[in-house]
């Protein structure tokens, strides 16, 4: 069942539980009015019975005939019968087997009693008189009283009816309504495939639909920005994986397309081994960064990161790397306690992305590479500083993407991997990442890392 049609249908309940209850409230007022006003008549004709038939001594003759006038009017089925004391009928219109001894008694107890025997009403009145004391009895049919309340049944069925029949079909109109922006988003989104992620929907209005419609183009952007940077992953790790397979196939070829000595043989395997550790290098890259881009990366349980230590090892690591002192590092105000210099973290991980950082300033770089920490309180600031190439400020936005390599970097060694995995490795830890650069005149990494 569709929301419209279980919405329509909600609604005619709902509208139908109130008018059933409204209308259901109406009928029964008017039923205990009816009887209410009926057992008056009775009771009024038992007065009357009353004055014709012990009061005649004591009324005039025409008090009397206006009496009997009013007497003769009689009720539908009516039986009227006036009882002495001794349970014998001094008056009465016929019988009636509702009149027994114990109604009788009970009248002189209570002095008044009214009673219902299916379609009938009952009063019976204790009347007191010089002749004695008497019980009148009244029993009658209210036939104009029972139309009445049958022809409310009916065109109180028949509101009811046609209420909850113009309420669904209103319910549907309403909910047809309300539920079209969604109807139109859902029709735009089956629309939507890898090569077109655009929703494409009008200013949505300032409610939860329109709340839902952003929601969802946000998340179709970021799945749009995935794929790009899933389709560049792609074709860039293919470049990459395929220049050293390519150079490797080239030299067993060229080696194999004729005998040759021993020393060209090992020359054509310590060449294709360098490539082979080239491809060993892209692999482990592109797994560590696959496994932080996934989320699959967590922070080791208890691991703790001492931050001036992992600068040293980082730049050590980079010294025997380069085989030269280059490397410099100058150290700022620092806390006397060196608990504030521990972080928790994955001190193996964090010193690699420092060591990335390292080396690409090394690289693009002849001179110096200055490394520091500073410490203010609550932020520590690590800045690795080159006065190599630089980077054109048109690159400095996509310097951060895997593969991506400057304009000027192509003749350097890289593959373009070790600044985004270390970009990431610092989003792990809660740390970011900042770069400055100037054309031919170097660059600036800093690390901001709060504690």
């Amino acid at each position: 069942m569709t929301i419209r049609n279980r919405l329509a249908l909600q609604f005619t309940l709902l509208v139908g539980l109130l008018l059933g209850g409204g209308l259901g409230m109406v009928y029964y007022l008017s039923w205990q009015n009816t009887r209410k006003l009926y057992e008056q008549r009775l009771q009024e004709r038992a007065y009357t019975a009353a004055t014709l038939y012990l009061e005649a001594d004591e009324q005039s003759p025409a008090s009397i005939e206006r009496v009997r006038k009013r007497f003769q009017r009689n009720l539908n089925e009516e039986v009227v019968s006036i009882y002495d004391d001794e349970n014998r009928v001094r008056f009465g219109t016929q019988p009636n087997e509702a009149f027994t001894p114990a109604l009788l008694a009970q009248v002189r107890r209570t002095r008044y009693v009214r009673q219902h025997h299916g379609q009938e009403q009952l009063v019976g009145v204790y009347y007191h008189d010089n002749q004695g004391n008497f019980c009148i009895m009244v029993t009658a049919v209210d036939r104009s009283g029972q139309q009445r309340l049958a022809h409310l049944r009916l065109v109180s069925v028949g509101v009811l009816l046609l209420g909850m029949l113009l309420s669904f079909v209103l319910g549907r109109w309403f909910a047809r309504t309300a539920l079209a922006p969604i109807s139109q988003l859902v029709h735009r989104a089956q629309r939507v495939g890898a090569s077109d992620l655009q929703l494409n929907l009008p200013t949505p209005p300032p409610d939860e639909l329109g709340e839902l419609s952003a929601t969802l183009d946000l998340m179709l952007q970021r799945l749009k920005h995935s794929f790009e940077q899933q389709q560049s992953f792609i074709n860039n790790a293919s470049h990459e994986l395929r220049t050293p397979l390519t150079a490797m196939i080239g030299e067993l070829e060229i080696t194999l397309a004729r005998p040759r000595s021993a020393d060209a043989y090992a020359d054509a395997l310590r060449s294709a081994l360098a490539d082979a550790h080239k491809l060993k290098e892209i692999i482990s890259r592109l797994l560590q960064l696959a496994q932080l881009g996934s989320g699959e990366a967590q922070l080791p349980e208890g691991g703790t990161i001492r931050l001036d230590e992992v600068l040293f090892e980082a730049c050590e690591e980079a010294t025997l790397l380069q085989e030269d002192d280059r490397v410099r590092i100058t150290l700022g105000d620092l806390p006397e306690d060196a608990a504030l210099l521990t972080v928790p973290g994955d001190r193996h991980l964090f010193r690699l992305a420092l060591s990335n950082l390292i080396d690409n300033a090394c690289k693009f770089s002849e001179g110096p590479v200055l490394c520091s920490l500073a410490y203010t309180p609550g932020q520590v600031t690590f800045a690795i500083a080159d006065n190599g190439i630089g980077i054109a400020p048109a690159d400095l936005q996509h310097v951060r993407q895997t593969f991506f390599r400057a304009a000027n970097a192509h003749g350097f060694r890289g593959y373009g991997v070790g600044l985004a995995l270390a970009a990431n490795i610092f989003s792990l830890h809660g740390a970011s990442l900042e770069i400055e650069s100037e054309l031919h005149k170097g660059t600036t990494m800093r690390v901001v890392l709060a504690v």
